[in-house]
């Protein structure tokens, strides 16, 4: 193809597919970053069941060594019956009477943190499987949505393919030279790098350009670029 005009138009039309890989690929990383919300949203789910779970261990550990205290001191109020009935003073007897009480009363002081954990391990029970069943909910509505992004992402990637091999096709057909000169415009600009004249106007920077350049860009006999914005433009009839 050496037509300066088919050569624009080619331009055009790569400009044109290079546009549309890059909004198909904004789409896919869009639904990474639903899929990275969905990840985040499960771990913090599972620290927070987790927790629940360690409080409740931590609870459940805590009854137990208060239960093995209260065995003990069971066991010593045990022994010291035991010792009574062989006492031969009184003042042992009293001694050992004053020990037993002060056992018992340390036990008294135990069965109530006993209970009181006993309502806590019920509490906690409770938490944790509430929060049980709403993580299996939550992981199978987690599991479908993950199941529809990939879906998504992957007919969006076979979009980008398709696009890719129509890019390709394309630049086949242009002038490498002319290739070169619009990829070292598309450096330096933003946006389009071709763009259309209209009215004497160029549509990139929306800036006048001189009559006579815009006279000869309806010749396309060479590639002219806007003396503002020094993107590459080509006369546009006025619909």
């Amino acid at each position: 193809m050496s037509n300066i005009q088919d050569q624009i138009y080619s331009l055009v039309a790569l400009q044109g597919v290079e546009v549309e890989i890059h909004q198909v690929g904004r789409l896919i990383n869009a639904l990474n970053d639903e899929v990275a919300a969905l990840d985040q949203a499960v771990n913090q789910r599972e620290a927070l069941l987790s927790a629940e779970k360690k409080t409740l261990d931590d609870l459940k550990k805590a009854y137990r060594e208060l239960e093995s205290e209260s065995k003990i001191n069971a066991e010593r109020i045990v022994k010291s019956n035991a010792k009574l009935r062989a006492v031969k003073t009184n003042k042992e007897y009293q001694s050992i009477l004053k020990e037993i009480d002060e056992i018992r009363k340390i036990n008294s002081d135990i069965e109530d943190r006993m209970l009181e954990h006993l309502e806590k391990i019920e509490s906690a029970e409770t938490a944790v499987k509430a929060k049980a069943v709403e993580m299996a909910d939550f992981i199978q509505s987690y599991q479908e949505k993950k199941e529809m992004f990939a879906v998504k992402e992957k007919r969006e990637r076979q979009s980008v393919e398709a696009l890719d091999e129509k890019k390709e096709q394309i630049s086949a057909k242009a002038d490498p030279k002319i290739l070169a000169i619009w990829d070292d415009v598309k450096k330096k600009v933003r946006g389009p790098a071709v763009v259309p004249a209209v009215r004497s106007i160029c549509l990139g920077c929306n800036m006048n350009i001189p009559a006579q350049l815009f006279n000869e860009l309806q010749r396309f006999d060479e590639l002219r670029f806007c003396p503002h914005c020094h993107r590459i433009i080509f006369w546009k009839e006025q619909v």
